[in-house]
């Protein structure tokens, strides 16, 4: 089993492999980062699909709650689940640093093999340089870019936009709100007030024109119709100056 391995140099292809995955992952990362820093560098007009969920997303949630406590951890969150080639970017990655360590531990493996096998020789020595050299290489190739600076510069831009630009127009367009309707039911109080105040006249005029239909008999009855008047005027001051009241106080406190 272990001569096959090393005849058919199958751990040779396995570096290979690992190697181009490496690779190929390093620079599907790098493109990834690269798009999303452009993207958030002007969110408001992008089509990129994380920056499309982030701002749908929040402008449901202020719609929701008025505004948003924490906007670092709101898109920490979407940056985390944004997901490439159906994998998170935070396990590609990790991909990179596994695909180095598995090359150097295949390698030294290899070697100890092969020691095994055709005992210390030349061949052992190969192997082993081959594993840790690809490894070394892919590990330098990961730091040909900075991804956690291009991962903080992409949210640094995102909540930029979202806290100075999207958080105040939303704050402003509910308050435009708040504010029509506070005047529309004001309206609707003093159109109330008014039919009830020219109901309350009408009454008041049948019943003038009703006590001045009746014919007097004596000074005593006049002076009574005289006073039960005055004694309705002053309710009816009163009931203006509670509703004047309470009207104001009702706009002070919306």
């Amino acid at each position: 089993m272990l001569e096959m391995l090393l005849d058919k140099k199958l751990l040779f292809v396995l570096m290979g492999m690992l190697t181009g995955l490496g690779v190929a992952d390093k620079c599907i990362v790098s493109m990834t980062m690269k798009r999303m820093i452009e993207a958030a560098g002007s969110m408001s007009k992008s089509n990129h699909p994380l920056m499309r969920l982030v701002r749908a997303k929040f402008e449901h949630a202020c719609m929701i709650s008025d505004t948003v406590e924490n906007v670092g951890v709101f898109v920490d969150k979407y940056l985390y689940e944004y997901k490439v080639c159906g994998l998170r970017l935070h396990s590609l990655r990790r991909l990179e640093k596994m695909c180095s360590g598995l090359l150097i531990v295949t390698g030294l493996a290899g070697a100890g093999i092969t020691c095994q096998v055709y005992g210390m020789g030349d061949e052992a020595l190969r192997m082993g340089a081959a594993g840790c050299g690809l490894g070394i290489l892919v590990w330098l190739f990961h730091l040909t870019t900075d991804e956690n600076y291009c991962m903080q510069m992409a949210k640094n831009y995102m909540v930029d936009y979202l806290e100075n630009v999207c958080l105040h127009k939303y704050e402003k367009a509910n308050q435009k709100e708040r504010t029509g309707r506070r005047d529309n039911a004001i309206k609707k109080d003093e159109t109330n007030d008014t039919k009830e105040e020219k109901a309350e006249k009408e009454d008041k005029t049948e019943q003038e024109e009703k006590e001045e239909s009746v014919p007097v008999s004596g000074s005593g009855v006049v002076q009574m119709q005289r006073e039960s008047r005055r004694k309705e005027r002053v309710k009816e001051n009163a009931r203006n100056l509670a509703k004047a009241s309470a009207r104001l106080a009702g706009t002070d406190g919306s």
